[in-house]
Order: C-alpha cells, then sequence, then structure tokens
C-alpha cells in the first residue's frame, strides 16, 4: 500500500518528536463501540472555536481568558462518571509520556492554583445502563443529607433526568459562566437554553467531546483501485450527500466470503455501528425529534408520521443494498482496517485504535453527508459519551460551584484542545493536510437536540423508536400509535420544568 507524504515535513518533525508516545493512554476499543453506546463550534465572532482568537483578554498564545477573579480557599468536591477518568482527571502516575493526558492533568492543577482549592473528584458508575439511576440517586440523597456535592460532570443524558427530579439548578443565574466565550458550544446554547433556563452544559473543547464528533472515513486507495471520485470533490462542489454518497458505492458490495449471504466478512462500499450510528444518520440527513420555534418554545417532531416514514423508507432503501452494512455486533473497525470497506461513518476516537493498531493506511475524512444539497451546513449530533456539567439544588455555594466551571472549561479551550485536537488528531496521524479543513468542518458541524438531551425521562427512547423501525421489527405508524400518547405527555411534563407547560 502507498504512503502519502505528509506536507510541512520541518514543522511535523518537530512536533512528533514531542509525540511519540501521544497516545499510549487514549485507546479507543477496536470497534468505537459506543452502542448505548460537538459543538457546533462557531463563535459569537464566527470563528472556529479551536482556533486562537485575537482580542486584548488573551494568554501569550491567543487564546482568550475567561474573566473569573476570585479565590474560594477550600475544598472543591465534584462527582464524576466513573467510565471517563481518563478524558477527565487522570492521576499524576498515569499521565507517563502521554502528553494529552498531561494536559488534562494540568488542566485541573491549574484550576486549583487559579482558585485556591483543593479538587476531590469522586468516582461514580453512570451511563447508559441501569448504573444511569444510582448515579441521580446519590446527587438526590446528597442533596437531602445537606452534603451536595459542588459541581457533577457526568455522562450527557444523567443532567436531563436529574433536572426532570427537580435536583440540578439553573446555570443561567451564574454569575460567572460567560456563554458568549468559545468554549461553550453555541449550537447547544440554541437548543439546551429555554425560557432563560439551562441545566446541563457542554464544553466544546473537552476531550469527550473532541472524541464523539462524527465523520466519513475513507480508504483513499480502494477510492483509486475502484475508479472513484473523491469525497473530498463532493465537499468542494457541496454535493456531499447521503444519495450521492450511496450512488457513489452503488453495487461495489461483494460476497467475499462466498457463501451466499450478506454477512460482516464480505467487501462493503459502507460500514457503521449500530443504535448510536443510526441516530447520527437521523439527524446528519435534517431530521430532528424536536425543534425550537420562533417565539422560544420547543416542538415535537416525533410525531409527525409523514417526516418520520420518509426517512425511514430512504434509509431502509440504503441498508437493503449490498454494498451498505449496519453491524449489529462488533466489527465495523475491523471491516475498514482490514480494507474490506470504502467509507466508514464513526466518531474521530477512531483515529486512536489506528494509532494503537499501527494500521498504516492513507485514508482521508469528511464530514457525515447531508440529507440533500439545499441543507445549509453539515450536521453531525454529539453522540454519547461525551460530559455535561450542572450544580445540585443545595451545593454549598452556587456561585462558587460555577466559576470551577466556567475556569475548568476555559482551561480545557487552551490547554487540552490544542494538544489533543489541533496537535494530536489534525497533525500526528493525519495523511496529507486536506484533512485539517475537514476536521475543522466536522467540529463546526455538530448538533443538539433538546428532546434527546432528555432520553431517559422517557418510557419510549426515542433513539430505540427509529432503531426498531430501521432493523424492521416495527413500522412507525403502529409504533407511534402505541407509545405516542405517553411520549407526548412525558415532553410536557418536561417542559414544564422550563415553565413552558
Amino acid at each position: 500500500m502507498k504512503t502519502t507524504v505528509l506536507p510541512r515535513l520541518l514543522a511535523l518533525l518537530l512536533m512528533l518528536c514531542m509525540l511519540v508516545s501521544v497516545f499510549a493512554a487514549c485507546v479507543a476499543e477496536d470497534d468505537d463501540t459506543d452502542s448505548d453506546s460537538v459543538s457546533d463550534g462557531t463563535e459569537a465572532d464566527g470563528s472556529s472555536n479551536g482556533a486562537p482568537v485575537d482580542g486584548p483578554e488573551t494568554d501569550e498564545n491567543g487564546y482568550i481568558l475567561d474573566g473569573v477573579d476570585i479565590t474560594l480557599d477550600r475544598e472543591i468536591s465534584i462527582l464524576y462518571s466513573q467510565h471517563i477518568h481518563n478524558d477527565i482527571c487522570p492521576k499524576e502516575e498515569e499521565v507517563g509520556e502521554n502528553v494529552v493526558a498531561k494536559s488534562l492533568y494540568d488542566r485541573w492543577q491549574n484550576v486549583q492554583d487559579r482558585l485556591n482549592v483543593e479538587i476531590q473528584w469522586i468516582p461514580e458508575p453512570g451511563q447508559w445502563d441501569s448504573s444511569k439511576t444510582t448515579f441521580a440517586q446519590k446527587v438526590q440523597t446528597n442533596s437531602e443529607t445537606g452534603s451536595a456535592f459542588d459541581a457533577v460532570v457526568c455522562y450527557n443524558l444523567l443532567p436531563g433526568l436529574m433536572a426532570s427530579k427537580g435536583l440540578l439548578q439553573n446555570l443561567i443565574e451564574s454569575d460567572h459562566i460567560d456563554l458568549t466565550m468559545p468554549w461553550w458550544p453555541q449550537a447547544y446554547l440554541n437548543e439546551a437554553v429555554v425560557n432563560d433556563t439551562l441545566y446541563g452544559i457542554v464544553e466544546s473543547s473537552s476531550k469527550t467531546t473532541l472524541n464523539h464528533l462524527h465523520g466519513t472515513f475513507f480508504n483513499n486507495d480502494l477510492i483509486e483501485d475502484y475508479k472513484l471520485t473523491s469525497p473530498y470533490e463532493y465537499v468542494k462542489n457541496n454535493t456531499w450527500t447521503f444519495d450521492n454518497m450511496m450512488a457513489l458505492i452503488k453495487d461495489v458490495g461483494s460476497d467475499k466470503n462466498n457463501n451466499g449471504t450478506k454477512d460482516k466478512d464480505d467487501f462493503f462500499g459502507l460500514v457503521t455501528g449500530t443504535e448510536a450510528k443510526i441516530e447520527t444518520w437521523f439527524f446528519a440527513m435534517g431530521y430532528r425529534y424536536s425543534q425550537k420555534t420562533a417565539n422560544g418554545e420547543i416542538e415535537l417532531l416525533l410525531s409527525d408520521s409523514n417526516m418520520m416514514i420518509e426517512w425511514i423508507d430512504r434509509f431502509n432503501d440504503a441498508t437493503a443494498t449490498k454494498d451498505f452494512l449496519i453491524y449489529d455486533q462488533n466489527g465495523h473497525t475491523k471491516a475498514f482496517f482490514e480494507n474490506r470497506a470504502i467509507l466508514y461513518m464513526t466518531s474521530l476516537v477512531m483515529v486512536n485504535s489506528m494509532i494503537s493498531q499501527e494500521i498504516q493506511m492513507d485514508y482521508g475524512v469528511v464530514p457525515v453527508p447531508k440529507g440533500s444539497e439545499s441543507q445549509e451546513r453539515y450536521i453531525s449530533n454529539v453522540a454519547n459519551h461525551h460530559t455535561q456539567w450542572c450544580v445540585p439544588v443545595n451545593a454549598y455555594d452556587f456561585q462558587e460551584s460555577t466559576a470551577v466551571i466556567e475556569v475548568m472549561s476555559s482551561e480545557s479551550y487552551r490547554t487540552v484542545a490544542p494538544m489533543y485536537f489541533d496537535t494530536c488528531v489534525k497533525l500526528r496521524y493525519a495523511p496529507d493536510e486536506r484533512l485539517y479543513d475537514m476536521y475543522d468542518m466536522i467540529r463546526d458541524s455538530i448538533t443538539f437536540d433538546f428532546c434527546q438531551t432528555y432520553t431517559f425521562v422517557f418510557d419510549s427512547e426515542p433513539r430505540g423508536l427509529i432503531t426498531k423501525c430501521t432493523k424492521g421489527t416495527a413500522n412507525w405508524a403502529s409504533q407511534w400509535e402505541s407509545v405516542g400518547s405517553g411520549f407526548e405527555s412525558g415532553f410536557a411534563n418536561i417542559l414544564t420544568l422550563y415553565g413552558l407547560g
């Protein structure tokens, strides 16, 4: 297999000297298995949220400084989802020579020094499975006993569950969180701030957010072997759409193991993972669970049967071909690494797997394709496993808690994102410089959905509803007839939290 020569050789040689062990402790599992498994990225001034911004309040590298100017002189307790330990608070002895881990460790050390606090990190299981209820219960119990945590940083679907139980404070009332700053993604705020209320907040520059940006990887060698137009050309011409992608790989699939069945050992034009990825396709093609209206209210769109059936039919027609396989189990990453798939839609955490397994591939990356050329921009929902910050109702001092959150997030913007995303992902393992612009475009494509953030509150999870229809185990009309009234009732209860009931 041929190797692409990286441009900007002199700069990269200097960079690589520092990055020999960069991803030693940041390796994803083989198959990017967020099977339950970031931000719009656009600043108030229109710049990409990873780039230095010139201005009077910047550090020596041109990155904006936060406006927090207080000292707390006390211990701060932060409850966090245990499974994201290495992406939030690695211990000094866990850092070693890993420069990304060091940036994460330095981040919270800098916060301690600036605010004169000692941060106590308190781990607790809590993600998609039953541990989500125990996590919320721990927050509730501590609040009731008067020993509430100062702040919580957790699995992205937990704040919605905790807010529905009345356990969280409104972050809009903070004197320290400045929502115009680049470490807070505007696309999230556009959806999450409802009636001047915000219960959980996403960092645009945290490692968990950057890890779960979605893109479409492709094998340049296979593109050439099959004499296909490069996806880069489609993006350049604003024609990278779902239909054009399927036309690109039409009839390339083959029964590689000659067993007469379409299965995981065959050759495909496109592979992807299961439920979490199906949801990504749904949003990328311009569909939504809910939307904010012009007057600031939230409208549930799942009840629009025509819209839902339209998407389901489009997606099922594509997956029915021999060219597209959705894996119901692990193996999608393996198929791409073994040159049995031309395209692979997944999150950028897959780059870690390429590095750890020393995969030598001339690859490219483009955004997840749009639903149509008229769609204004590329869209990718925030994948599960990213984190959100929130403050319990009985925190010792709400303003002090939000000061910690603001400083922690601004430190991510200045230390973690430049090292992890700009230096490592974009430079350390990019076959050619065309990827630099693509990664920025992907970072700017992220969107959020208000209804999705409250997934744990519904008896029927929205993602589960669409997944059943794409697997052929249900049709939308009959499914919505059985669960729709309960779903709409749950949604109405959520709106009551925001004074819209």
